[in-house]
């Protein structure tokens, strides 16, 4: 399952940027249409996103709205694998853009730090096959 979970992250352009590096403070612009935009806000102890996204590239924003450190990680819930986690905390305050490849399936998206998780600082959500309409030959 894991295995089958393929993601990127995007260097936002910069030249000799490791390939496992997981996040940038830089925006990034949507250049494939197919693309998708979904913000995650968090804040004492609330994560909030939406609850269904499309198989493929996704963008995420991050915002730290509260008043502590916060991280992020996604879970594969059918194997509990971590498939992704931030490369390091979000100060308050702080936003971050990053972009992965997600593939169908349900996922955690859960700040563990600090006994955040514990706090109820999790969200579920499914991420789906796209519409054959949404696949082009674009890639």
């Amino acid at each position: 399952m894991l295995a089958t979970f393929m993601f990127m992250i995007s260097a936002c352009g910069e030249a000799g940027a490791p390939p496992n590096g997981s996040d940038s403070a830089a925006p990034v612009a949507a250049t494939d249409p197919r693309e998708v935009l979904v913000e995650i806000d968090m804040d004492e102890y609330t994560l909030l996103m939406d609850a269904s996204l499309p198989a493929g590239p996704v963008t995420f924003e991050l915002a730290n709205k509260g008043f502590e450190e916060h991280n992020l990680l996604f879970v594969l819930v059918e194997s509990d694998s971590t498939v992704w986690e931030i490369e390091s905390r979000l100060a308050p305050g702080e936003r971050r853009t990053v972009m992965l490849d997600f593939e169908p399936g349900e996922y955690k998206a859960v700040c563990n730090f600090s006994g955040h998780e514990d706090r109820g600082m999790f969200t579920g959500f499914v991420v789906r096959e796209r519409p054959a309409s949404e696949v082009g030959s674009a890639r």
